[in-house]
């Protein structure tokens, strides 16, 4: 299994960097910047943010480098040197997440910037571009199955999100001294 999720970050990696050198260069020059795919909704819009999400932390190049090497670094050790391994779906998710972090932490080491060029107009969101859109959704999916389905498929694993925890064995003395409907009172 290992070889599907090199290949899925790679893939992710890959569209990220084929799409961004598009916008960099045939959408600013023969575009003008910018080419309406759905006039008034849906946008091929270059921009260079120089921050994180949002363009937060702008000017923080060197900040989020190391944050984002940092992630990928954690990513990398849960898919393939951790003790715990995890179901192949998560691991999907993981490998979306690095592929596009990769894609980002590409653009902020060797621009100083990462490029971004889709511009969804209709709800006036942020641009943002391919590697961004790997991370949501491989983050998002993984959460969902955080949530949803880690227990129905490690079971016995201790978990994160809200799973019982086995109830500690009492004495019945020690049940009635806290009951109120035991007590001579």
């Amino acid at each position: 299994m290992p070889f599907l999720y090199i290949l899925i970050a790679a893939a992710a990696f890959a569209a990220d960097r084929v799409t961004k050198a598009w916008a960099a260069g045939a959408l600013r020059t023969e575009y003008g910047g910018s080419l309406p795919l759905i006039d008034k909704v849906f946008y091929f819009t270059y921009c260079e943010n120089r921050g994180a999400a949002f363009s937060m932390m702008e000017g923080q190049t060197w900040l989020l480098i190391g944050v984002t090497s940092l992630i990928c670094i954690g990513g990398v050790y849960l898919l393939f040197f951790s003790r715990k391994k995890l179901p192949v779906f998560p691991s999907v998710c993981i490998a979306m997440a690095v592929g596009g972090a990769l894609g980002n932490l590409y653009d902020r080491a060797l621009l100083g910037y990462v490029i971004d060029m889709l511009d969804f107009r209709l709800i006036n969101f942020a641009v943002f571009n391919v590697a961004d859109s790997f991370v949501c959704v491989g983050i998002i999916l993984l959460g969902v199955w955080m949530v949803f389905f880690e227990e129905k498929q490690m079971p016995g694993q201790p978990y994160r999100w809200g799973a019982p925890k086995p109830a500690e064995e009492t004495t019945g003395e020690q049940e009635h001294a806290h009951d109120p409907k035991q007590s001579d009172n």
